[in-house]
């Protein structure tokens, strides 16, 4: 499989795109807009290798010049660089586009009085740690390659909890907030090299994660919480994510991009 990859990416050679959460509803409506657009697509995902091989073949059809599937963890930071090397082993070069999509919402929706340190640890590992030290392996490698034959960027999907407080996801809140300083840290850190670091902050967003409150977020949009009226949704992000690691914004380094449909808009 690794060498039809390096087949197809001889033939189109895409930029390197990687996707952390990758087989998640945003992650995988990304790869498919990269996909279309022939790049070279690694796709990192705690599922099993076996549950995401149909997603190869879906990839490759919609234009991909090759796929890489990972599975792992992102909270392994001794796997990292293991990942790294597969993608260029198997679809020739250094990433181009890092977008750090993956994340996990709160063990438990509780009050934060009762939050205990081993919640608090699960979710900061993925969403803050791991991908803290993976984005630093991507900028390592960045740093070392002063030239490459596509635009580079990374892009990181955040949330609206980055300002939105909520009490019973304490845990999450914080690790998102994280990000968003990890957003102005690299982009400071790489704008000498003209590599520019953006955020997304998705709000309300039809998610594996948000499925399970979707009741409650339906009524809330509803009665007018979103004034755009509507869920967000996987459609909406790709496009956002595509249209960030063109090249086309790269003056604009450190950009936050709230994808909420106006939510987060201060109203009276």
């Amino acid at each position: 499989m690794a060498q039809e990859n390096k087949q197809a990416a001889a033939v189109t050679a895409g930029p390197v795109v990687l996707i952390t959460g990758g087989a998640g509803t945003i992650g995988l409506a990304i790869a498919r807009h990269f996909a279309a657009q022939g790049a070279r697509v690694a796709l990192m995902d705690r599922q099993p290798l076996a549950a995401m091989q149909a997603l190869r073949q879906e990839l490759l059809q919609a234009g991909a010049a090759g796929v890489t599937l990972i599975s792992g963890d992102l909270a392994e930071l001794e796997a990292h660089e293991d990942w790294l090397r597969q993608i260029e082993t198997e679809l020739g070069d250094s990433v181009h586009c890092l977008v750090n999509n993956a994340g996990v919402g709160a063990v438990q929706r509780a009050d934060m009085l009762a939050l205990t340190p081993e919640a608090f640890d699960a979710v900061m590992d993925i969403n803050l740690r791991g991908t803290f030290f993976l984005t630093q392996a991507v900028m390592k490698r960045f740093l070392a390659q002063e030239q490459a034959a596509h635009p580079r960027s990374i892009i990181t999907v955040s949330s609206i909890s980055v300002e939105a407080a909520s009490t019973e996801r304490a845990e999450y809140c914080i690790s998102k907030s994280g990000l968003g300083m990890l957003t102005r840290l690299a982009a400071l850190r790489l704008a000498a090299a003209g590599i520019p670091v953006f955020e997304l902050r998705p709000g309300i967003t039809h998610s594996g994660m948000t499925q399970v409150v979707a009741p409650r977020y339906d009524r809330l949009i509803a009665d007018g919480l979103v004034p755009a009226g509507r869920w967000g949704e996987g459609e909406d992000m790709a496009g956002m994510v595509t249209a960030l690691a063109s090249g086309a914004f790269a003056f604009a380094t450190g950009t936050v991009i709230q994808a909420d449909g106006g939510l987060m808009i201060p109203r009276l």
